[in-house]
């Protein structure tokens, strides 16, 4: 008679864990599912470049320019350039904006009067579109990994055009100042590098502007960036200049960073200036977020323009 009363007993138990699996199930599934939904697209949407429109050019600060196009190295986007000559050297610098921004806006709207004042000391300048931005061709943002391509085109376009090797510099901003690590830690072409307010590694700034960018709470970034894998094909993660920085040497590398930026905080500037310890560093007292031009532009442009004099050659 027990062992009856025990074996129902168990069937009740075995009923009651069947009915709580399934429901667990009904409910778990349904929220994982939307968990994950929320997740890609916020993956697709969050990797979408913002396009500027063109707010000034070269020409309005007395510099002649060219419009040109070239594929990113690899051939897989069209790069969207102005070249200004300069026919008296055999010097060039490559200026690369940040995300959301572009080769007329950055700076505040002020890139291609800085491109202008570089142009009246001596260098050839060219100044691009990142992919997705600007004038140039379709694709999202990836932090670096991806944009550094466009650079590694513009330093193959100048080489048809006559630079050599060595001769070419590269002043990068904001996320254009990480794809320029990584692209000049890649090219040995590049001869020298200006890298202004870059992150040292993307996690943490994620982790801070996570809601503002995305809207959405933190417990959705793990996941954004797990389906982020499959939306781009690459893990954003591993943007980590601080990473790569040290490759660069023995060439020449100039940091950047306003010690009032709330976006990048200096202390990504700090790190990156302890892991390539040959770097020159400078700090800027006052300057936020990409503005260090901002805050005194003669001073900005004479330490790099003597900066890439020093080391691009004659």
């Amino acid at each position: 008679m027990e062992t009856t009363a025990s074996a129902t007993t168990h069937q009740r138990v075995d009923r009651l864990r069947r009915m709580a699996i399934s429901a667990t199930a009904t409910l778990v599934v349904p929220l994982v599912t939307i968990y994950l939904g929320i997740s890609t697209y916020a993956a697709s949407v969050v990797t979408l470049p913002q396009r500027d429109a063109i707010v000034s050019t070269p020409a309005d600060f007395g510099a002649r320019f060219d419009e040109v196009r070239f594929p990113a190295r690899g051939g897989d986007v069209e790069i969207a350039g102005w070249y200004l000559p300069q026919p008296e050297t055999s010097r060039a610098v490559i200026l690369v904006h940040g995300k959301d921004s572009s080769r007329s806006t950055e700076f505040q709207g002020r890139f291609s009067e800085f491109a202008a004042q570089l142009h009246k000391r001596g260098f050839a300048v060219m100044m691009i579109d990142l992919r997705g931005h600007g004038a140039s061709g379709d694709a999202r943002f990836s932090f670096g990994l991806a944009e550094r391509r466009d650079i590694l085109g513009a330093v193959d376009w100048l080489i048809t055009q006559g630079f050599r090797p060595g001769s070419i510099g590269v002043l990068g901003v904001s996320m254009g100042a990480a794809s320029a690590i990584g692209a000049t830690a890649e090219e040995p072409a590049i001869g020298a590098l200006v890298a202004d307010c870059s992150y040292a590694d993307i996690r943490p700034l994620m982790e801070r502007h996570w809601t503002k960018a995305s809207g959405l709470p933190d417990v959705f970034l793990p996941s954004t960036l797990f389906m982020g894998r499959f939306v781009l094909g690459m893990d954003l993660t591993t943007a980590q200049p601080v990473r790569e920085i040290d490759d660069i040497a023995p060439r020449p590398v100039l940091i950047i960073h306003g010690d009032a930026d709330a976006f990048t905080p200096v202390d990504h500037g700090r790190a990156l200036a302890a892991a390539a310890p040959e770097a020159e560093y400078w700090e800027v007292p006052g300057a936020g977020h990409a503005r260090s031009y901002e805050v005194d532009p003669q001073r900005y442009v004479e330490r790099v323009a003597s900066f890439f004099a020093q080391y691009l050659g004659k």
